[in-house]
């Protein structure tokens, strides 16, 4: 992943992130008022699944193509710098980013420790829970794997029989609900988003709607014993320093709300079951607005419009001219060793754009390292350039090229129930063209699919191999391309003047309505 696209990550996930959480902020009291401290710390939910959900791959919308030529007098030239070139500024934000989350996870980590060593000696007992010799903050579960529930020096001394055994199922509860995990997952979170001012404030709200929610729980199962669980929390210190990955109490805990929440009757079967699709329905409504809102990404649907792109490339005194056909949308290559020995590897899309113009945006590699990613608007039959260099200028590559509109002819022959027709190719002599080209035998299968063959062309024109390069997915119809494609003879192409053998990809598409056979790619 790219700098470039680590901070667009990021800028997403919090984006999504805040405004799951405000919402939340927002609705957790009257949700709690209505079905309960339980149903509040459900709604967090809807944070992960909105940071989540813009990580998702976004929306496609398939774009028409309107093939339109249009024209303009002016020449379109590019001069395009090597990626070296490219501002600093994304790496400069990406290293204050890392240096931020790596401070917060020393702070976190500091705070971690403090606690632990305020414990002072921890030893287990008999019934399988720590004793500690420290008070404050106590009793706590820690540790996310394997947790322990720690409980304070004099804990049978501190607390009447019935009280221990509310505050236990309290810090049991926390354990099976897997609450510990909850707070790992948070302390990451402030990390990765430290940035983020909404976020201490979130994180202070959801750490307390979880105590409240396991207050709840402790009600439900124990009703008859309110007034002494609230006496227990009286006699609970309350610890200074925060621990960030456990759960216990501490000093801005919302030991009134808790009180409070002592006198309100617990939520029945149907609150419950409502609570849990308020949650879910939040939560995946909010992810799918997340989703949604990203800027959905473009395919260019053809429609049928075929380019021929005229190239004359130019590296380094080594020249070459061809032309390839393709439609709009799919992309052409085309490699070529320069004059002082180094590769060129060159990959190009042509697409429509606005104004009857083109855009052409491709990727340039010298030796296999990528020099330029260009994007041009040009405009149909009309000159256009890309010139660009090694990092060390060792190399220059110079492509000049012409985009027009591929003239068709059809030559409609009928061959059993399905229709083939042939597009002869208007192409210069410069590169292998069809001198005949006989239509395949549609099969009696009657299936329909798309067969690419890859044509070897010697010099003399003739076919010297036939091979399947994309299969349709049908023996009968591959076999009907490679056969006609064997009896097929091409006027060779050239260089510097002299007849050079090549090869041809052609893609043969079998319809009911026709079959249409064209040259898209040519390399020599």
């Amino acid at each position: 992943m790219s700098s470039t696209e680590l901070l667009k990550t990021l800028l997403m996930t919090a984006l999504a992130s805040s405004a799951a959480m405000a919402l939340v902020m927002l609705l957790r009291r009257p949700v709690r008022h209505w079905l309960g401290a339980s149903a509040a710390y459900l709604l967090w939910l809807a944070v992960p699944v909105a940071a989540v959900a813009v990580l998702l791959p976004a929306p496609r919308v398939v774009v028409t193509a309107m093939h339109v030529a249009g024209k303009s007098p002016s020449i379109g030239t590019a001069m395009v710098e090597p990626l070296q070139s490219l501002p600093m500024w994304p790496l400069l934000l990406v290293g204050i980013w890392a240096c931020g989350a790596l401070v917060m996870g020393a702070g976190l980590i500091r705070q971690q420790r403090r606690f632990v060593r305020g414990l002072g000696r921890v030893e287990r007992r008999a019934d399988g829970f720590w004793q500690a010799q420290a008070v404050l903050g106590l009793p706590a579960v820690m540790q996310v794997w394997r947790p322990r529930i720690v409980l304070p020096a004099g804990f049978e001394q501190r607390y009447t029989p019935q009280e221990q055994q509310l505050v236990l199922l309290h810090e049991q509860l926390h354990v099976r609900r897997g609450d510990i995990v909850v707070n790992a997952l948070l302390a990451l979170m402030q990390c990765i988003h430290w940035f983020n001012p909404l976020l201490p404030f979130a994180l202070r709200r959801c750490r307390d709607d979880q105590e409240l929610s396991c207050d709840e729980r402790v009600v439900a199962r124990m009703g008859g014993a309110r007034r002494s669980y609230g006496n227990a929390m009286l006699k609970t210190g309350l610890a200074l320093s925060p621990l960030p990955v456990g759960c216990h109490w501490q000093s801005p805990h919302p030991l009134k709300e808790r009180i409070a929440m002592l006198k309100r009757p617990v939520p029945g079967k149907k609150q419950w079951l409502t609570m849990v699709m308020v949650s879910l329905g939040m939560s995946c409504g909010l992810g799918y607005a997340a989703w949604a809102a990203q800027p959905a990404t473009q395919e260019v649907a053809s429609v049928g419009a075929l380019y021929a792109v005229a190239l004359e490339v130019n590296a380094d005194g080594e020249r070459q001219q061809f032309q390839i056909r393709e439609h709009a949308g799919k992309p052409f290559a085309f490699a070529l060793q320069s004059g002082k020995g180094v590769t060129w590897n060159a990959e190009f899309t042509l697409e429509s754009a606005d104004a009857g113009q083109l855009r052409l945006s491709g990727e340039l590699k010298a030796d296999g390292v990528v020099a330029s990613r260009p994007i041009l608007l040009i405009a149909a039959d009309t000159p256009a350039g890309v010139k660009v260099s090694t990092a060390d200028g060792r190399s220059v590559l110079d492509v000049e090229l012409q985009v027009s509109l591929a003239a068709s002819a059809n030559q409609n022959a009928t061959a059993g129930k399905g229709r083939i027709s042939v597009e002869p190719q208007t192409t210069p002599a410069s590169i292998p063209s069809f001198a005949t080209m006989s239509p395949p035998r549609y099969p009696p299968s009657m299936h329909t699919g798309e067969v690419w063959l890859k044509i070897n062309v010697a010099a003399d024109g003739a076919v010297t191999g036939v091979v399947v390069d994309s299969s349709s997915g049908h023996a009968d119809l591959d076999a009907a391309a490679v056969e006609a494609a064997r009896g097929w003879t091409l006027n060779p192409g050239s260089k510097n003047g002299e007849a050079v053998a090549g090869q041809v990809r052609v893609p043969v598409r079998f319809d009911m309505d026709k079959t249409e056979t064209e040259t898209s790619e040519v390399t020599s």
